[in-house]
C-alpha cells in the first residue's frame, strides 16, 4: 500500500474547521487506511489500492467530512465548457491510445498546493498507472501555451524540446537515454518505433507521455490556469484519474472546464 503524508495545516484549510488529534486518531483508522503517525503538523498513513482518490490531501480531507458527518451525500462538480480542442490522431493508436483531458481555471497555488498537486501525481503514477504504464499524467500552465492541442505519435530523433530539469533541448531519443525519468520509464515504450507527444498549435511541446513534461509549461505558485492531459492504455483508468485531479484542484477553487477530445480517421 502507498504511504501518503499530509500537512495538518493543508488538511484543516480544505476542512474548514480544526479538528482534534486525539479524535482524528480514533477515527481515521475506522475509514479503512493504516494510520501511522499524526500529531499537530502531519499526518501519515497507508491508503489502500481501492481508494485512488485518498491519495491526495484534497480527496482525504473530502472523505474524511463525510465520514465524520461534516458533509453529506455525494459532492457535486460544475463543469463548463472550455472551448479548446484536442485533436487525437490515429498514429497513437499503436502506441498509446487511450486519452482523457480537462481545464482547471482561476486556480490560486501555495507551496502546499503545488506539492501537493506533484504528489498526487505520482502515488497516482505508482499506484493506479501502474508505474505509468497503464495512466500517465501532465499537468501544465495553460497559459504558457495555444490551443487547439494536438496528441500524435512522432519519430524518436524527429523532435526535441526542453524537458523538466534540463537546461537544454533533447531529441525522445536522447531523453530516453540521458533524463533520469526517461532512464526510470523507457520500459514503457519499448519495441516502439514511434513515440507519443502533446504539442499546441504553435507546435510546442507540452509533454512526452508517459516520460517527462516540457519545462515550458511548468506548474509553479504563479499558474492560474490549468491544462491535463492523461494517456495510458485503459480509458476506465485514464478517464477515473482525471476525475481524481480535476476534483482536487477543485476543492481547492479551482473551476473544471472540458476538453473537447476529436479523433482524426486515418485517411
Amino acid at each position: 500500500m502507498p504511504s501518503v503524508e499530509y500537512d495538518m495545516g493543508d488538511l484543516t484549510h480544505l476542512l474548514g474547521r480544526h479538528l482534534d488529534v486525539k479524535e482524528l486518531q480514533e477515527r481515521i483508522p475506522l475509514m479503512g487506511v493504516d494510520l501511522e503517525h499524526i500529531d499537530g503538523e502531519k499526518i501519515v498513513m497507508e491508503v489502500f489500492p481501492n481508494r485512488p482518490d485518498m491519495l491526495n490531501v484534497e480527496g482525504f480531507a473530502r472523505a474524511l467530512a463525510g465520514f465524520l458527518g461534516m458533509e453529506k451525500g455525494f459532492k457535486e462538480y460544475a463543469t463548463g465548457d472550455s472551448g479548446v480542442m484536442l485533436f487525437v490522431d490515429p498514429s497513437v493508436d499503436d502506441v498509446r491510445p487511450c486519452v482523457s483531458s480537462g481545464i482547471i481555471r482561476d486556480i490560486e497555488l501555495d507551496e502546499y498546493a503545488v506539492k501537493s498537486i506533484m504528489d498526487m501525481q505520482e502515488k497516482l503514477h505508482l499506484t493506479h498507472g501502474r508505474n505509468r504504464m497503464k495512466v500517465a499524467i501532465g499537468i501544465h500552465d495553460l497559459d504558457r501555451v495555444t490551443p487547439p492541442f494536438t496528441y500524435k505519435a512522432v519519430d524518436p530523433d524527429s523532435v526535441s524540446f526542453v524537458p523538466l530539469d534540463m537546461g537544454e533541448p533533447l531529441t525522445l531519443a536522447q531523453i530516453l537515454a540521458r533524463h533520469p525519468k526517461g532512464k526510470d520509464y523507457a520500459w514503457c515504450l519499448e519495441g516502439k518505433r514511434k513515440y507519443p507527444l502533446f504539442v499546441d498549435s504553435k507546435n510546442q511541446v507540452l509533454s512526452f507521455p508517459p516520460i517527462i513534461n516540457g519545462e515550458l509549461t511548468r506548474l509553479t505558485e504563479r499558474s492560474r490556469n490549468l491544462f491535463l492531459d492523461l494517456t495510458g492504455t485503459s480509458q476506465h483508468a485514464v478517464d477515473a484519474a482525471a476525475s481524481i485531479i480535476a476534483t482536487a484542484l477543485a476543492d481547492r477553487g479551482g473551476k473544471i472546464q472540458t476538453v473537447d477530445v476529436r479523433r482524426r480517421t486515418t485517411p
